[in-house]
């Protein structure tokens, strides 16, 4: 189970940071923006698990599907590409995420990929 909260929470410190420090955590042969929603989605899928095992607050758990939900009104609202840049809404979604780090207890910091594997 700490694996699963694990990736919520790396997923959280990636999707956090600006545009520019993700473009860095991430390979160059991804799309960033595809990278960085992916990994949240897929930790989001784990959330009822990490809910059921008693490791997320109520505050926690509120804060991680308002960043999910405002993260997919972004997406569908999203005309080009570069809007992942620093379109207001995407920046939005950044300081939910930090905020939900927040109420996590857990520390914005540079995220721990080295669990991703990678594919070119």
């Amino acid at each position: 189970m700490e694996y699963r909260y694990k990736l919520l929470v790396e997923s959280l410190r990636l999707l956090a940071s600006s545009y520019e420090k993700q473009a860095d955590y991430l390979p160059e042969f991804v799309v960033v923006q595809d990278e960085v929603v992916s990994l949240f989605s897929d930790a989001f899928l784990i959330v009822p698990q990490l809910i059921e095992n008693n490791l997320l607050l109520n505050e926690a758990v509120a804060s991680t599907i308002r960043c999910y939900n405002f993260m997919e009104m972004a997406l569908r609202n999203q005309e080009s590409p570069d809007e992942f840049k620093n379109k207001d809404s995407w920046n939005k979604v950044r300081e939910l995420a930090s905020s939900t780090l927040e109420k996590m207890g857990e520390e914005f910091k540079d995220p721990d990929l080295s669990f991703v594997d990678w594919v070119d």
